[in-house]
């Protein structure tokens, strides 16, 4: 369920990255805002199911996945090039969560 709500919240601000090309209230504007808007509203009744099954701070530490996967997107859907200092941005995110996720375990 985790990745899952990841997932989705990375996926809605691409899409709202990718409205954000079209003129403003162009029909594809307005598709891509909408479809963002719908597929976060999909994540926060997700995100309320997982807090129910799991500590806030626990689901907290897996969040910033989220900013792995906007890395992903603005690579394989944007074309944006990877430089050293995303690499080694990335390196330090996922460093972060391993060590506090064997902290909480």
């Amino acid at each position: 369920m985790v990745a899952f709500v990841i997932f989705i919240e990375s996926l809605s601000t691409a899409l709202l990255k990718v409205a954000g090309q079209h003129p403003t209230f162009s029909f594809y504007f307005c598709l891509f805002y909408a479809l963002s808007v719908a597929i976060f509203g999909i994540d926060a009744i997700c995100w309320q199911l997982m807090l129910e099954r799991m500590p806030l701070s626990t689901a907290y530490m897996r969040k910033g996945g989220t900013y792995v996967l906007f890395f992903f997107w603005a690579v394989v859907l944007f074309g944006e090039t990877i430089t050293l200092q995303n690499v080694i941005g990335m390196a330090i995110i996922v460093l972060g969560m391993v060590v506090s996720m064997s902290d909480a375990n």
